[in-house]
């Protein structure tokens, strides 16, 4: 699945598309590229992706294109995510030997509360 997003107008309005094969995405996006590289035709994008949108965009109007392959996407996102977890767990041993930090850590008093202060009748 490809995702093709595009920014336009003066306040950077964005719309997304949805393309289940990277050829039409592609196809989309080459003909953005050519035309800002001066090969391609002045005028208007005109395109319509897997999911019924359609749009017919000036191409003096758009500011950007973005093509995605959304399982890379995932992937980043899950290796991101497992970058967070090895920071939190880094972060916290170091914040065990700080001369600080790791004595407010360590006194938290008993690990277990007992009523009436263990007292038995």
């Amino acid at each position: 699945m490809y995702s093709l997003t595009i920014s336009f107008g003066p306040a950077g309005t964005l719309w997304a598309f949805l393309f289940k094969e990277e050829q039409k995405a592609g196809e989309a996006y080459n003909l953005y590229v050519d035309h800002k590289l001066g090969r391609g035709e002045s005028g208007i994008l005109i395109m319509n992706d897997d999911f019924g949108q359609t749009c017919a965009i000036p191409f003096a109007d758009i500011n950007g294109i973005t093509c995605e392959d959304l399982d890379l996407v995932e992937a980043a996102r899950i290796y991101r995510s497992l970058a967070e977890e090895r920071l939190k767990i880094k972060l916290q041993a170091a914040a065990k030997t700080d001369p600080l930090i790791g004595p407010a850590i360590n006194n938290r008093g008993p690990g277990v509360l007992t009523p009436m202060g263990g007292f038995r009748q």
